[in-house]
Order: C-alpha cells, then sequence, then structure tokens
C-alpha cells in the first residue's frame, strides 16, 4: 500500500464517515442489550474489535470494505466512527513498519490538506498521548468552521501495533463537545480492540512514494 493508496483510503472513509442518513443494523452489528447498562453492542466482522453503546445512538452504514461503522448519538451534526486499519506502510519501526508517531503524522497532514482543499482553516491542538484497548494512542485534536452547521470540534483517536491498528473518530458540534466526551470516556471503558494488533503478517511493508 502506497502513500497514495492511503491518502485514497483516508479520503473515502472520511466522505463515508460524513453520511448523515439512518440505516439499519449492518452486518456484524450485533443489537443485544446489556441487562445492566441498556446499552447496545457493535462487534466488527472483519478486525473483531466491538464496542458497547447507548440505546440512543442510531447504528449508520458500515464503513468502506467492512473496516468499520458510524454510531450518531442524539446530538445534532455529531457522530462517532470506529474504524480498524492494516500497518503496512514502511516506516521507521523494528519492522520496518509505521510508527505510531508516523501515522499519526501522516493523518494529520491528510486532513490538512484535504479541509484546505475545501477552503476550511484547521487549527490543531496539542496532540494527546493516551490509550485505546490497553494499546498506546495518539489523541489528534482539531477545530474549523462548518459553513452550514458552525464551529466543528474532531477528536481521532488513533492506536497503530506491529499489524494493525484502531481509530475512533467523534465529531461533535464545539458547544457540546464536554457534554460527548464524557460520554465517549464512559463508551472507551467498554472498548475490545477485537483481534491481536501485534500479530505477525504475511504482507510484507511496502515503501512509502
Amino acid at each position: 500500500m502506497t502513500m497514495l493508496m492511503i491518502r485514497g483510503y483516508l479520503v473515502f472513509t472520511l466522505a463515508a464517515m460524513s453520511l448523515a442518513p439512518y440505516a439499519s443494523p449492518s452486518l456484524g452489528a450485533a443489537t443485544d442489550t446489556n441487562a445492566g447498562t441498556g446499552w447496545k453492542l457493535y462487534t466488527n466482522a472483519r478486525f473483531g474489535f466491538s464496542v458497547r453503546y447507548p440505546d440512543n445512538w442510531r447504528l449508520g452504514n458500515p464503513l468502506p470494505e467492512g473496516i468499520g461503522v458510524t454510531l450518531y448519538p442524539p446530538i445534532e451534526h455529531s457522530l462517532v466512527a470506529l474504524s480498524g486499519h492494516m500497518n503496512v506502510v514502511g516506516g521507521g519501526s523494528r519492522d520496518g513498519r509505521q510508527t505510531l508517531k508516523e501515522f499519526a503524522d501522516a493523518h494529520r497532514r491528510i486532513i490538512t490538506d484535504l479541509y484546505e482543499k475545501k477552503a476550511v482553516a484547521v487549527k490543531w491542538r496539542q496532540d494527546q498521548n493516551t490509550t485505546l484497548a490497553g494499546f498506546p494512542a495518539r489523541q489528534l485534536i482539531f477545530t474549523y468552521v462548518d459553513g452550514q452547521q458552525g464551529p466543528m470540534v474532531e477528536h481521532h483517536i488513533i492506536s497503530l501495533g506491529r499489524n494493525e491498528g484502531r481509530g475512533i473518530r467523534v465529531k461533535v458540534p464545539l458547544p457540546d463537545e464536554e457534554r460527548l466526551l464524557s460520554m465517549i470516556k464512559k463508551i472507551l471503558e467498554t472498548y475490545q480492540s477485537g483481534r491481536d494488533q501485534n500479530a505477525v503478517s504475511p504482507l510484507a511493508p511496502k515503501e512509502k512514494s
């Protein structure tokens, strides 16, 4: 997978995550309810990650190639997208693959470029080191003004193992940021990463281009 392919993949995925219409629960999404919390369970068939989410959140369409799904909280213009990805680009790790920092830096550059092409100015906050289901992760945060939705903020939480990574995208109007993030914190306590992100892959890392 070349850097051009990564760019195309991210463009496609970000576009898919912005689709607002509600869809029926997708394949690989369980709809059982936890008796203790009243929350539903989503399990991704491709990567195996799972998470519980409140009963009043809507389950949207699957993301391209079954990499994840978009959830819609009861806050207008907000969404939470869950995804998995492969680590097959050459980088500075001991295995010759991308490090978490390299992946996060590439993610930031691509997002900045995407929004610049739409003539939307992006303001980045300081990155935050965190964890996602026990794996080291990086949280990227940026704000911008949407012509129709007003001031927005996005939090992208990215983990990256030897072979695979996981991602959480949170998009919400700026005035509702704290309200949604308090719920996201509770949801991430239920998050399970699925199959081993550090498993040895049969795929050799590709050189960046």
